[in-house]
C-alpha cells in the first residue's frame, strides 16, 4: 500500500495526487499504478461501455486501455491531467477496435443498459426502456467520432475544454463537432419517429 500522506498534498488536490502517483509509477512503483487504476477504472469503463455496447467488451477493453497506459506512463509529460490522457487512450482504442470490427464484417452490439425501474408502473417503464433503446440505437448508428463526442459531452459530462484536450482540437472545433453530431442524432431520431408513426 502507498502512504496516502505522500500522495495527497496539503489541499488534498486530486490532480496533485495523480501527479504524485504517476511520478512513483515512472520510478517503477507498481502499487502506485494499481492506485491509479482503482481511481480511474470506473470512468474509463463507462466510456468504453458506451462506445462498445456491452459489458464483456467494456471489461476486456478497460483492461487493455490500462495496459497501454502502463506501457506509456514513462512518456506522460504532466502537460494535461491524467484523466484527460487516459480518456484519449480509451476513445482512440475504442475507435480503432470498432473500425477493425467493421472491416471484418462484425456487428457492433447495441447498448445493454436499460433505465432501472423506479416508482413508475411496468407500462411506463416499458415505454421508457423502448425510448432509451431507440436513443442508443441512434447513437450507435453514428460514425465513431460523432458517437465518441456525444458520449464525452452529453453522457460523461466533460467540459468543452476537457474534450478539446481529449480530441486534440480547438474548443471552437469541439463546439461545432458537438453541434453537428447532435444534429445528425436528431435527424436519426426524427426518422425513427416517422417510421413508427407509419406502422
Amino acid at each position: 500500500m502507498i502512504n496516502t500522506g505522500i500522495i495527497l498534498n496539503s489541499s488534498g488536490n486530486l490532480e496533485m495526487e495523480d501527479a504524485e502517483l504517476i511520478r512513483l509509477c515512472q520510478e517503477g512503483d507498481m502499487s502506485a499504478f494499481e492506485s491509479i487504476f482503482r481511481k480511474h477504472q470506473n470512468r474509463v469503463y463507462n466510456v468504453t461501455y458506451r462506445m462498445m455496447g456491452n459489458q464483456d467488451d467494456a471489461m476486456d477493453m478497460t483492461q487493455d486501455i490500462f495496459v497501454k497506459a502502463y506501457q506509456k506512463i514513462g512518456k506522460f509529460n504532466f502537460k494535461s491531467s491524467f484523466s484527460t490522457w487516459i480518456y484519449r487512450i480509451a476513445v482512440n482504442h475504442c475507435i480503432d477496435e470498432l473500425r477493425k470490427r467493421k472491416r471484418n464484417g462484425q456487428s457492433v452490439p447495441l447498448e445493454e443498459a436499460i433505465t432501472k425501474a423506479d416508482e413508475t408502473t411496468p407500462e411506463k417503464q416499458a415505454v421508457l426502456n423502448d425510448r432509451q433503446q431507440n436513443v442508443w440505437k441512434a447513437i450507435n448508428s453514428l460514425k465513431d467520432k460523432d458517437r465518441s463526442i456525444i458520449i464525452l459531452r452529453d453522457i460523461e459530462g466533460l467540459s468543452y475544454k476537457e474534450i478539446s484536450k481529449v480530441m486534440k482540437c480547438s474548443m471552437g472545433r469541439v463546439k461545432s463537432r458537438i453541434h453537428e453530431a447532435r444534429q445528425k442524432l436528431k435527424k436519426i431520431l426524427e426518422e425513427q419517429t416517422e417510421l413508427w408513426n407509419e406502422i
